[in-house]
């Protein structure tokens, strides 16, 4: 017999102050990693681009060029268009509200007002960062789940803190 008792449940409404406060989040903690990755290999090509000037070989060296233009429009304009996509999603605009239940192995996610459901199991969650307001749970590097620690309806953020913990060992951070 399958247990499915109920351990946490927690509605938390999606709207533009709680999206701008996961970015800040957000950046805070990928921010500096990502700029150095960048910087990394925009440095890299651009020794690329210098050994094949000194090697007279300016075909190759345009192409480094056209490049470097290309990884810089992915890695910073393309970001900002999916955060502004995003931002200005009906899930952001129209304050959706999201259930969350917490189950032994997996939690379920539903988006009020749908019957649709999804299912997560706590070994495929990415990482989990505990906020003095907030729980976000990282699906991967770019998708998360915001659970507003105010709003549990069955337990409580410091009962589920350790819960998660359990569940999630090595990728649970209090921050």
């Amino acid at each position: 017999m399958i247990n499915l008792k109920i351990y946490f449940k927690n509605i938390t409404k999606y709207d533009k102050k709680v999206y701008k406060q996961f970015l800040k989040f957000h950046q805070k903690i990928f921010g500096l990693k990502y700029t150095i990755y960048t910087v990394f290999i925009i440095g890299l090509l651009i020794f690329l681009i210098a050994i094949q000037i000194k090697v007279h070989n300016m075909n190759l060296a345009i192409a480094t060029f056209f490049v470097i233009i290309g990884f810089f429009i992915w890695r910073y304009l393309y970001p900002t268009y999916k955060v502004n996509k995003e931002f200005n999603s009906e899930k952001i605009q129209n304050k959706k509200e999201f259930t969350f239940i917490f189950y032994k192995n997996f939690l379920k996610i539903y988006e009020n007002n749908k019957c649709e459901n999804y299912i997560l199991k706590y070994n495929k969650i990415y990482k989990i960062f505990e906020t003095n307001n907030f729980f976000y749970i990282y699906i991967d590097k770019t998708h998360s789940l915001l659970i507003n620690k105010n709003t549990f309806i069955i337990g409580n953020s410091k009962d589920f803190s350790e819960f998660i913990q359990k569940r999630c060992k090595l990728k649970f951070k209090k921050i």
